[in-house]
């Protein structure tokens, strides 16, 4: 097993990633502790878990402190996705450990063509708020994706942002800031259920890794500038369809 320090560079690295592209890292944070870190599934979903609580959650709190989110809407969305949550933990202790490996594998796949397929709209109305009348009709897709965060701990902002964005019409970072709020939430009430049912994770790990992703945190929104968003989305489209072919051929 790889020392627990190195935890702290790849933090850096997927969270600088994950801050640049506008994703959330639970999707490239179990890959890497089930091929590389050699963790058991139910160890690195609860890792990868905890490790979000401290990524996303830093950058929540950032968010409602610069206006970039709704913060009604964010509980309304949290409150409606957390059965989904729950769900998925519960599945985690009916399917078996290979079978969690293989669905981790569909999703890497399935979350890049989502990634790449999404239609770019950026004429959308400059609001940083959406009347919840408006959103309610979209309220049955949080649970259906959050069963998602506690089987495998991969966020649901991948797939909101586009929603808030582009069928509500809320400013990019307002969609963001909100979505972040959401994942927090959604990993900090998984990451209590899988301690609850007794869960083990690698402390030292998860301590190097929640340092990393502060300072990626810090680095990604940086870099973004001044990287072309093409370029980007061919590197974690690539780097994430790789990951997934990787882990279906050796599951």
């Amino acid at each position: 097993m790889i020392p627990d320090w190195t935890a702290l560079p790849v933090g850096v690295a997927i969270a600088t990633l994950a801050t640049m592209v506008g994703l959330g890292g639970g999707i490239l944070w179990t890959p890497y502790l089930i091929l590389v870190a050699g963790l058991e599934p139910s160890q690195a979903v609860t890792a990868s878990l905890i490790i979000q609580v401290g990524g996303m959650g830093s950058g929540g709190v950032t968010a409602l402190r610069q206006g970039k989110t709704d913060p009604r809407l964010a509980a309304v969305i949290a409150l409606s996705a957390f059965p989904g949550v729950a769900v998925g933990v519960w599945l985690t202790t009916v399917i078996p450990p290979e079978s969690l490996v293989f669905l981790l594998g569909l999703a890497c796949l399935a979350t890049a063509l989502v990634f790449v397929s999404v239609r770019e709209d950026y004429e959308f109305l400059p609001t940083k708020t959406v009347a919840l009348p408006a959103a309610v009709r979209y309220v049955w897709i949080p649970p259906l994706l959050s069963v998602l965060t506690g089987l495998l701990s991969i966020g649901v902002g991948d797939f909101l942002v586009p929603i808030l964005r582009n069928r509500l019409g809320m400013k990019m970072d307002s969609a963001i800031g909100t979505c972040l709020v959401v994942m927090a939430l959604n990993a900090a009430l998984a990451a209590g259920l899988h301690f609850l049912m007794a869960a083990e994770f690698p402390t030292g790990l998860v301590f190097w890794a929640l340092l990393g992703v502060i300072a990626g945190g810090q680095i990604g929104p940086r870099l973004a500038a001044r990287v072309p968003d093409q370029t980007l989305k061919e590197i974690f489209v690539y780097g994430l369809s790789l990951v997934g072919i990787h882990i279906l051929f050796n599951v």
